[in-house]
């Protein structure tokens, strides 16, 4: 008779402890929007990122932030502030988890971070990999895969991202975003 009145843990919210795949994630932000659940914010790295790159997503909206205001990679405090001002002014419902997206989706995606990419001028510029850190929610993949998406791009005709040897010294591939065509 007593297992009928005691209390049972309240169900814990996966997205409070969800990490996505290539991801570290480092802080997480919530807000109470009263009697339903809120969004959750990530503060998180490259799970592979050597680098001091952070980013924020939020769970329940669009809001995705990788550079501030100056297009200069995000510090991890800088990120969190960015993350609890957005978790505070957000009314976005929690969605639950994102699905991840299968390969061909995900692949449009550093198709489409890579035009992004692109600019005017007269020379081709690097990508890097913190460039999809804005990404890594909605991707959903490692490393690997975006390497290996990029040669793709590359080996079926991408004219606008070339491979190159890595500088002196390192081993691998880098990648070359190729200038836009000049304006006529």
């Amino acid at each position: 008779m007593l297992s009928l009145f005691t209390r049972r843990p309240a169900v814990q919210d996966p997205a409070l402890s969800w990490t996505p795949p290539g991801t570290t994630v480092v802080q997480r932000y919530r807000n109470i929007l009263g009697p339903l659940e809120s969004a959750v914010v990530l503060v998180y790295t490259s799970a592979s990122d050597r680098s001091s790159a952070y980013g924020a997503a939020c769970l329940g909206c669009t809001y995705r932030a990788a550079r501030n205001d100056r297009r200069v990679q995000l510090g991890e405090a800088e990120a969190a502030d960015l993350a609890n001002a957005h978790a505070a002014h957000c009314r976005a419902i929690n969605r639950g988890l994102p699905a991840p997206p299968d390969d061909a989706a995900a692949a449009r995606m550093v198709r489409s971070r890579l035009q992004s990419k692109r600019a005017h001028g007269p020379s081709a510029h690097q990508v890097h990999l913190t460039d999809f850190l804005e990404d890594r929610v909605d991707l959903q993949r490692d490393d690997d895969f975006i390497a290996q998406a990029m040669s793709e791009i590359v080996r079926t005709g991408g004219h606008f991202l070339k491979a190159a040897p890595a500088y002196s010294g390192d081993t691998g591939t880098r990648f070359l975003v190729q200038p836009r065509p000049p304006r006529k």
